[in-house]
């Protein structure tokens, strides 16, 4: 294991969700492996569907956030953008906290983490 933190930013929606997913995988190897100091993941703008149990998708992702959750990292989603999409009583709150966004960027920016925007 290094030192490095690293934030992983899922803006892709369903449209992109090979892109996303590719995000989430790498997240979850990294945690897996302990190649990385600590991982964080945030869910945003039209990622935040992908958090919708209703979505095609959904089955995935679920299945990459129970892994991310077995390994220790913190995965957020942007309460406001929880709220804009009609989601913030549909996601699975035993796998992602709701969180404003700027203060999870912010916090993580001091902490010296690096970001991967998928």
């Amino acid at each position: 294991m290094n030192d490095s933190k690293i934030l992983f930013i899922i803006v892709s929606g369903p449209d992109e969700v090979e892109k996303a997913r590719q995000g989430l995988r790498i997240a979850r190897n990294i945690a897996r492996e302990k190649l990385a100091k600590e991982v964080r993941v945030l869910f945003l703008g039209p990622g935040i569907y992908l958090l919708d149990p209703s979505n095609k998708h959904y089955k995935l992702v679920s299945d990459y956030l129970t892994a991310l959750r077995e390994s220790g990292v913190h995965v957020a989603a942007c309460a406001g953008n929880l709220k804009a999409y009609g989601l913030e009583e549909k996601f699975d709150k035993k796998l992602v906290v709701a969180d404003d966004a700027a203060a999870v960027v912010a916090e993580a920016a001091s902490r010296g983490f690096i970001t991967a925007t998928f």
